[in-house]
């Protein structure tokens, strides 16, 4: 009938749909996300209220970051064919932190650390300093894989990171090669 309205119950099947969307909506901000490299071999877990940024760096593989609360990482990976045999882990960390200390002003850098990322070898520093007149903290991590080195860097605004510095940590920890992702699993003893 011209002019009519829906069956009440036609409408409550209707609003019933918008409902069940919108949960689903919901409830996938609340999960973990899992993001992989392009070529599939190796991903990273960010936690609920993140989001991939596709603007945050040219050479990164994955990137993501919260913006409400002002958190970001991104993940470079560098191929070892790329390095000279003699390119370990530690001279690996020393010209990336290098590379990052050139790129700000007013740096304060914690000595790296060693670690294991999920059985790969690593090595984990904090920086400080200033870019484009914005205060910013990283923490960075290197991790060694069979046939990559890989740069973890996460990073806040420097009046943030005693709030944000246990979520960035526990983002760096979830860096692992993929199941089934290819051949470059933990590095070699």
């Amino acid at each position: 009938m011209p002019g009519s309205k829906l069956p009440d119950h036609l409408t409550a099947i209707v609003l019933l749909a918008c409902v069940v969307v919108g949960c689903k909506q919901v409830q996938s901000l609340a999960q973990p996300t899992v993001l992989k490299s392009p070529d599939g071999k190796f991903q990273l877990t960010i936690p609920a209220g993140w989001r991939e940024n596709s603007s945050l760096n040219d050479q990164a593989e994955i990137k993501a970051g919260n913006s409400l609360a002002e958190m970001y990482v991104i993940v470079i990976t560098e191929a070892k064919a790329d390095f000279t045999d003699e390119t370990t882990l530690e001279h690996f960390t020393k010209i990336t932190q290098d590379s990052m200390m050139s790129n700000l002003e007013s740096v304060d850098a914690s000595p790296p650390v060693p670690l294991t990322i999920n059985g790969n070898a690593g090595r984990q520093y904090m920086m400080k300093g200033v870019t484009k007149n914005v205060k910013l903290a990283y923490l960075i991590t290197n991790v060694e894989t069979a046939a990559h080195f890989h740069q973890i860097v996460c990073w806040t605004l420097q009046s943030r990171i005693n709030r944000n510095q246990t979520t960035l940590q526990k983002i760096t920890e979830t860096f692992r090669p993929s199941p089934r992702g290819g051949t470059d699993g933990t590095a070699p003893p």
